[in-house]
């Protein structure tokens, strides 16, 4: 837990970096929302599809997101996740961050299209002598963003991502509807 640790005040130190750019900059204000959608998991031959409302995120676990402005074009988001299932005496315990970095193509306009990557870390442990996973994964999202109010915004997106070490050779691809606060 102590990686976990490390990482969460890692998240937490860009999330007040990020708020004090924009601030700075006078860029538009921050987004906090989190998506509905589908999300599978793949290794080895197998599959595994989650729907999920909310449930779009870091390894299919429901996800909030927080998207700061540095530029016009240039978003920075952080993402955290967390799951707990329990049931016949166990328990497992799912928590997941990450950090997208995303370019807006039409940034003035309602509408714009987006490209952006991302790094993610999962930690997952089953209680009991169940054991745990943890490892880090990198991918890619491609979607839509429109603003429907100033303050309310809707986005579409596509995201592939590849995960490493204890989950060695699992891809995940989500297909999501979110839903964020403009502050």
């Amino acid at each position: 837990m102590g990686a976990v640790s490390r990482l969460f005040v890692g998240v937490c130190s860009s999330v007040l970096s990020c708020s004090m750019l924009v601030a700075q900059a006078k860029q538009p204000g921050a987004e906090v929302g989190t998506s509905v959608g589908v999300t599978i998991l793949s290794a080895g031959g197998n599959s595994l599809t989650h729907v999920g409302i909310p449930g779009n995120g870091i390894q299919a676990s429901p996800t909030v997101y927080a998207t700061f402005f540095a530029s016009r074009s240039l978003t920075v988001e952080p993402q955290a996740a967390f799951s707990l299932l329990s049931g016949g005496g166990t328990t497992l315990t799912s928590l997941g961050v990450a950090l997208q970095v995303g370019y807006l193509f039409t940034p003035a306009a309602p509408g714009s299209g987006y490209l952006a990557a991302n790094g993610a870390f999962q930690t997952t442990s089953l209680s009991g002598g169940g054991g745990s996973a943890s490892g880090p994964g990198l991918g890619a999202a491609l979607g839509y963003r429109f603003k429907v109010r100033n303050n309310l915004a809707i986005r579409l997106d596509a995201r592939y991502r590849r995960w490493f070490s204890d989950f060695a050779d699992l891809n995940e691809i989500g297909f999501g509807l979110g839903l964020g606060a403009i502050f």
